[in-house]
């Protein structure tokens, strides 16, 4: 009974606690975790329910009820996703994207990783001079590249098969990691891509800083008119505000939406897993698929999404 009733309470607490998430960052931090507490929850409704405590295995039940509901649309798989007029649009065009994490020195396993999914485009982020170096053993067959350097030393790398017909930073962004935009040439069609790695939202100014940059990214996407993919570590989740303002500001729509729930961090604790490597999409680009990758020896997995213009 003791451990239902702190189950219980722990998540009570923290599912009450969302509600302050507009005026606290820590508040703000636990959006991120409906499965989880829709998880603990239900173990403290059967605990409880099985030593004879009915009030509180309603109380536990109700919590259940509440984050289960949150969480379902990002959870579970629907049919068919397929889009109707895929048979009219361009052949499938893969993407990846990876926080390579600038500590690992796994640097094979990401080469590796990308031999084998072969994607068309790759945006790799925290990518430090060493990185940048090692990521040069990809296949040739990679000849467009561009990467940024932030000021804390790491940046943004994008590799692409097609030709980069312009490149840049993104402008009012941030400088700790710079946000990387290219128009590339794809099956004759200019497509926009966006590399993007979000402040870690561990404390007021970072969080802050983090909301910044996805507000900044919904401005970009809602200007653009023609075929865009965002990629990248947005340090957010879809349960959050922030990440549903960005979506309905920039009209976008998460690439994942309906593949059922892929945590991608942190790896080294897989029952704490949420999603925040994201790919987003605008201007009428068709999602096929969307996975997970094998793990590369970073905190993240890997993601990657097949597409149709």
């Amino acid at each position: 009974m003791v451990i239902g009733l702190f189950l219980t309470w722990i998540v009570l607490i923290a599912t009450v606690g969302i509600t302050l998430a507009p005026r606290f960052w820590i508040a703000d931090l636990a959006v991120h975790f409906r499965v989880q507490y829709a998880a603990l929850a239900l173990m403290g409704f059967l605990i409880l329910a099985a030593t004879a405590q009915p009030g509180w295995a309603a109380v536990a039940l109700a919590v259940v009820a509440v984050n289960a509901v949150i969480a379902a649309p990002h959870v579970f798989p629907r049919g068919s996703l397929q889009d109707s007029r895929a048979s009219d649009r361009s052949p499938a065009i893969r993407l990846a994207s990876i926080n390579v994490y600038y500590r690992n020195n796994q640097f094979q396993r990401v080469v590796d990783f990308i031999d084998r999914e072969r994607p068309d485009v790759v945006v790799l982020v925290e990518v430090t001079a060493e990185w940048d170096q090692a990521l040069r053993g990809v296949g040739e067959e990679y000849a467009h590249r561009y990467v940024t350097r932030g000021r804390k030393g790491a940046g943004i790398l994008l590799l692409s098969r097609w030709p980069m017909l312009q490149v840049a930073i993104l402008p009012g962004y941030a400088d700790a990691e710079p946000a990387v935009v290219a128009t590339l040439q794809i099956h004759g069609r200019s497509v926009q891509i966006l590399g993007v790695h979000t402040s870690w939202p561990l404390g007021p100014r970072c969080s802050a800083l983090r909301d910044q940059q996805l507000a900044r990214l919904s401005e970009f996407a809602r200007a653009q008119s023609g075929p865009l993919v965002i990629l990248g570590d947005l340090n957010v989740s879809p349960f959050s505000r922030h990440f549903q303002a960005l979506i309905a500001g920039g009209d976008l729509k998460s690439a994942a939406q309906g593949y059922g729930w892929q945590p991608t961090w942190p790896t080294f604790m897989p029952p704490a897993g949420i999603h925040i490597d994201h790919a987003l999409t605008g201007g009428g680009v068709a999602v096929l698929g969307f996975r997970r990758g094998a793990a590369v020896g970073s905190d993240h997995l890997p993601v990657i999404i097949e597409i149709a213009l």
